[in-house]
């Protein structure tokens, strides 16, 4: 079988993924190290990790479509675009708005994300800044910045943010990871309803007394090539990558008002037993534990032993399941 990556491109990306993974543990005031340092690096990246990003992408879009329709922006704010995943993923599903700002302290990242969305949609007008750039925008994205930023940082990301008319924002699934996300949510929501993953507005569940070693995440679910394709194989194979897990954590914020579902949201994989499913749900009172039996439907709880890429909002009360979503 053919080599598709070489070996220096497999050591590059090796070093690319280690890096990305300390950074979750970076201790507090350690300055995260720059990881791209070549135009091909950045594309190497793209190709693997930006790949892997751009499902999660796509599973956020898909819920956010699925609760509330997805944002119509004539303006746009990537921030920490990186190579312009999250808005590329974006444009593929919504109509082309005026302009596109993407901002990133990295210049070849920048141009590599710039000429991406240029070439994909020539007609929209797409700045490029290495400085945070004023509003107001219609839509603000962040995609996988957290992990670099310390408090003050994200303090200014979240000014931005406010900025801004409807925010989407996604992050790995890691415990701390998530745990800042919804600080950050629980900091914006005073002055934005919740479109999703909540089904309120409520201060998060997560960061209850007593919950420090929980936190909100999902799983998006790969495409079908994925697992067929030589390209994925070598890369599952050579960088150890488990191609099925795709852990993530997101938040989408809009001004307007948002009508919340009368039910709570599926967290994590349930845990399914015989005769029954062990499960998280959230909602405005809180997060907590639950069981769904197998016989209140049967269909349903054969559905639960893969969830990944699923939306499920549900109503249980004892034995009664109801699905929302």
């Amino acid at each position: 079988m053919a080599t598709l990556f070489s070996r220096d491109d497999l050591q590059a990306l090796r070093a690319l993924r280690a890096t990305l993974i300390a950074l979750e543990d970076r201790p507090v005031g350690e300055r995260a190290p720059r990881y791209w340092g070549s135009r091909h690096d950045v594309s190497l990246y793209d190709r693997v990790f930006g790949a892997r990003i751009g499902w999660k992408w796509e599973a956020v879009l898909d819920e956010i479509d699925a609760r509330a329709d997805l944002p119509a922006p004539r303006t746009i704010l990537d921030w920490g675009a990186g190579t312009g995943v999250a808005t590329r993923a974006l444009l593929r599903r919504i109509e082309a708005p005026e302009r596109v700002t993407l901002f990133d302290r990295d210049e070849t990242a920048l141009a590599y994300a710039a000429d991406a969305v240029r070439g994909a949609h020539p007609g929209i007008d797409v700045q490029t800044t290495s400085e945070p750039p004023p509003g107001p925008f219609d839509l603000a994205l962040a995609s996988h910045v957290l992990d670099e930023l310390e408090d003050d940082e994200v303090d200014g990301l979240l000014g931005t943010f406010r900025q801004a008319d409807e925010v989407v924002w996604v992050e790995p699934g890691s415990r701390r990871t998530s745990r800042r996300l919804s600080a950050a949510r629980d900091a914006l929501i005073d002055e934005f309803d919740v479109v999703a993953p909540c089904t309120h507005r409520q201060a998060c569940g997560m960061l209850a007394e007593g919950r420090e070693r929980d936190w909100c995440h999902l799983f998006a679910r790969p495409p079908a090539e994925v697992h067929t394709t030589a390209e994925w194989t070598q890369v599952g194979r050579e960088l150890g990558i488990d191609l099925r897990s795709l852990p993530y954590a997101f938040l989408a914020l809009r001004r307007a008002p948002v009508p919340h579902p009368d039910a709570a949201r599926l967290l994590g994989r349930p845990r399914v037993q015989k005769g029954r499913a062990l499960v998280d749900l959230c909602d405005a009172d809180g997060v907590r534990g639950d069981q769904i039996p197998q016989r209140a439907d049967r269909a349903f709880f054969k559905s639960l032993k893969d969830t990944r890429g699923t939306s499920i909002l549900l109503r249980v009360d004892g034995r009664d399941v109801v699905r929302v979503l």
